[in-house]
C-alpha cells in the first residue's frame, strides 16, 4: 500500500471509529436515561400501587355521578360522609328503602347546632364555601326529613348520624372501594377533586379508620 493509500485508510479507519464511539456513547445514553425513566416509572407505579389508588376524578357528586351509580346497584356496604348532601339526596333518596334490605347503610352529615345554633360549624363553613348562611342546615334538615318520610327504610340497618366537627374530606364507601375528597376554601365541595382507592392500599385502611372514628363521636340523628 503506498503511503497516500495508507493516508486514507487511516483517516477512513479514525472517522468509522470515531463514528462508532459516538453510536455508542448516544446508545448507552440513551440506555441509561431509559433506565432511570424506567426506575422512575417503577417507583411512581410502586407508590399509586401502595397507596391503593385505582382513579382521579376532577370533581365530584353528579359529575361522577354513573362511576357511583354501577357501583351502588350491587352495594352491601355503604359508608358516607358530607355536609348537607343535597346532591347525594336528589340523586339517590327514592333508592334508600331498597338499599336498606340489602345494605349496612351508614352516613355521616355535619350537625347545624354545634357548637351552638347561632354560631355553628356549618354557618362557618357556609362563608368557607362561598354559599349562603344556612344552607348547610337547610340541606341537612331536608336530608333528615327524607329518612324520616321514608316508612320503608330498614332502621336497623339504615343509619343517620351528625358530625360534631368540620369534616376535613368527603367519603363515600362503597364495598371494597373508597371515593374521598378534600374541602377547600372557596370551593363548593361538590367541585373538589377526588380519588378512588380500593381495599389492599395504605389509603384504604387509613380512611376506614378515619370513618370509623367520625362515626363513634358522632350523635344519632333523632328523628322529627
Amino acid at each position: 500500500m503506498t503511503t497516500e493509500g495508507q493516508k486514507i485508510f487511516g483517516a477512513t479507519l479514525a472517522q468509522s471509529l470515531g463514528s462508532g464511539l459516538l453510536a455508542t456513547g448516544i446508545t448507552g445514553m440513551a440506555l441509561y436515561l431509559y433506565v432511570r425513566l424506567s426506575e422512575q416509572t417503577h417507583n411512581r407505579l410502586e407508590v399509586i400501587t401502595g397507596a391503593g389508588i385505582s382513579s382521579v376524578f376532577p370533581h365530584r357528586s353528579v359529575r361522577i355521578k354513573e362511576q357511583y351509580d354501577r357501583r351502588l346497584r350491587s352495594a352491601n356496604r355503604i359508608d358516607l360522609i358530607g355536609l348537607g348532601l343535597s346532591s347525594f339526596r336528589e340523586d339517590y333518596a327514592r333508592e334508600f328503602a331498597e338499599w336498606s334490605r340489602r345494605a349496612n347503610v351508614r352516613i355521616l352529615v355535619l350537625d347545624p347546632d354545634f357548637p351552638t345554633k347561632a354560631q355553628s360549624l356549618a354557618s362557618y363553613r357556609d362563608l368557607e364555601e362561598g354559599g349562603t348562611k344556612g344552607e348547610i342546615r337547610a340541606d341537612v334538615e331536608a336530608f333528615q326529613k327524607a329518612v324520616d318520610n321514608n316508612a320503608a327504610i330498614d332502621r336497623t340497618r339504615f343509619e343517620v348520624r351528625r358530625m360534631r366537627s368540620i369534616p376535613a374530606i368527603n367519603l363515600l364507601r362503597i364495598d371494597d372501594e373508597i371515593f374521598w375528597g378534600p374541602y377547600l376554601m372557596t370551593e363548593r365541595s361538590r367541585n373538589t377533586p377526588t380519588l378512588l382507592v380500593h381495599r389492599g392500599g395504605f389509603m384504604f385502611d387509613q380512611l376506614e379508620r378515619h370513618f370509623e372514628a367520625t362515626w363513634d363521636a358522632a350523635a344519632p340523628a333523632a328523628q322529627e
